[in-house]
């Protein structure tokens, strides 16, 4: 790159992480003050920002943002009032971007810090029978602060234990898919998610901390049974005369469980006291979190002006992520319009759906879509703004946010196009269709069994 374009390029992330600050500051004091001008500023912050980075979208990224926008110049002048709710639709989305940026801002000084790498390695110093299990315990509580980080983090551990060909090692692949699979099952209960945060915004009547609490509790149970029984074919399971992977500290382990669980304490504990969404709970806590880890980490040669340079670059990290989130949340809305535009309204808003087949039919359509390479943002959001108004939604939302949270989950396993079945097969040295559709098939089959049965029960129980 020469110095002339080397420049422009420093000069285009500057402005771009100076669009995404402004946009921040715009929708945390639109929440705090209560005034819609400053959420319309960020959310028009956010449409140039995702402007400025368009050539370094994805495809399906692109994709979805020149669908919400067609979608939403067709709807405008054919329904009224639906140039509003578009805009709030926007505005909502606009906070899921922002929860992607502020997780990319936290996951920037966890991923070179050297107890988290302590902590991973303690997890891979296991015993054999016991090493998937730990993994995936693990892996589950430090995604609250790594996200999907974690399952390349896990990657990288095992790569140095093995031999010119760790891609196709049994016991690293059965690592990479413990990694895998508990950050994907912290999203069904963890409101630093986004399935959460949509699940919550779209259905009003929910009451989160219940939520949180009873998908806790079904994810524990998930944990213990899955720890047991790991369900992988024999080419990603670890042998039983296998060694340890990695070594670790105990004490890494219980400081990375200490600072996720004070992570998920100032989240909740914002949301109670001040009544600001999860998402804008969270968008507040993980920069001020962010900021805290830098302040403490050791400087390693460099100042903290540079750390935090570096920490901010890395907000546009999920930037497609960030695209692909705001658009689908117009997508969903433009789509519910449109049918409760159509005859069909009145039959989907009606007691008939309120019902628990309709629940169960969703619970197994948003993992089916997915595995058709659906992002599965479109069907929760879809779900969440059609349901969420209607009677099931008033009658029976703890029933009906389990079912779109655990869908979420499973989704995210079974969908080839997803960022963890990506790591994963290119981790795996498989195709990821492979590890969606043969190697988490059966997981996600036995998921879905136990969900139904939650399901049901906390719809027979009025929930």
């Amino acid at each position: 790159m020469s110095p002339p374009t080397a420049s422009r390029a420093r000069a285009m992330a500057a402005f771009g992480v100076a669009l995404q600050c402004l946009m921040l500051g715009a929708l945390i004091a639109g929440a705090l003050t209560g005034r819609a001008a400053l959420s319309q500023a960020a959310a028009v912050l956010a449409l140039l920002w995702l402007g400025t980075q368009w050539t370094r979208l994805i495809p399906l990224a692109r994709l979805f943002a020149a669908l919400a926008a067609a979608g939403a110049l067709l709807l405008v002048p054919l329904l009224p009032g639906a140039g509003p709710k578009l805009a709030t639709a926007l505005v909502q989305g606009t906070g899921f971007a922002a929860l992607m940026m502020v997780l990319g801002l936290l996951r920037q000084p966890v991923k070179r810090a050297e107890v988290t790498r302590r902590a991973a390695a303690y997890l891979l110093s296991e015993p054999p029978r016991r090493r998937y299990g730990a993994m995936l315990a693990g892996a589950q509580f430090m995604a609250l602060m790594f996200n999907v980080g974690i399952i390349a983090m896990i990657g990288d551990l095992t790569r140095t234990a093995h031999g010119p060909d760790p891609g196709r090692d049994p016991a690293r692949r059965a690592m990479v898919m413990a990694a895998m699979r508990g950050a994907a099952l912290v999203t069904i209960w963890s409101p630093l998610s986004l399935g959460f945060a949509i699940v919550t915004t779209g259905v009003p009547a929910i009451e989160p901390l219940q939520l949180v609490a009873v998908a806790a509790g079904f994810t524990l149970l998930l944990l213990g049974l899955l720890g047991l029984w790991p369900m992988l074919p024999a080419e990603a399971r670890i042998p039983a005369a296998a060694g340890p992977a990695a070594t670790g500290s105990a004490r890494a382990l219980a400081s990375m469980l200490g600072a996720s669980a004070l992570l998920l304490a100032l989240t909740l504990g914002l949301h109670a006291l001040s009544g600001l969404s999860f998402t804008l709970a969270a968008v507040i806590v993980l920069p001020a979190f962010s900021l805290g880890w830098l302040l403490l980490e050791p400087a390693r040669g460099q100042s903290l002006g540079q750390r935090l340079g570096g920490a901010l670059l890395a907000t546009a990290d999920l930037r497609s992520e960030s695209a692909l989130f705001l658009s689908a949340n117009v997508i969903g809305a433009a789509l519910s319009l449109a049918i409760q535009a159509s005859p069909l309204w009145p039959v989907i808003s009606g007691a008939g759906f309120a019902s628990l087949p309709a629940l169960l039919a969703c619970l197994a359509a948003i993992p089916l879509a997915a595995a058709l390479y659906l992002p599965n943002s479109v069907m929760v959001v879809l779900a969440a703004q059609i349901f969420g108004p209607t009677l099931l939604g008033q009658e029976h939302p703890l029933a009906l946010g389990l079912t779109l949270c655990i869908g979420w989950a499973v989704a995210i396993c079974v969908n080839p196009i997803s960022a963890m079945s990506l790591i994963a097969g290119r981790l795996c040295d498989v195709p990821p269709a492979r590890i969606a559709h043969a190697w988490n098939r059966k997981q996600a089959l036995a998921i879905l069994a136990l969900a139904a049965l939650l399901v049901s029960l906390v719809y027979a129980c009025g929930g």
